[in-house]
């Protein structure tokens, strides 16, 4: 894999849920264990969530007028 897609996965959700899920379904790991990924998840979707809000606002108010 190149070094520069390397440095990019850490911001990658897909990343963060396989690690997650790994942990849950084969280990049975509980929060203390996987608290870290499900952070980074979560962080990654609200930073997403504002960014898709912003665009979703600026539309409608061009729309509008």
């Amino acid at each position: 894999m190149p070094e520069w897609l390397q440095k990019l996965l850490p911001f990658s959700p897909t990343t963060h849920f396989i690690s997650f899920a790994q942990a849950i379904l084969f280990r049975g790991a509980g929060l203390d264990v996987v608290w870290r990924d499900f952070a980074a998840l979560a962080a990654i979707g609200v930073v997403l969530f504002t960014l898709a809000l912003a665009r979703f606002r600026r539309r409608v108010t061009e729309a509008g007028s």
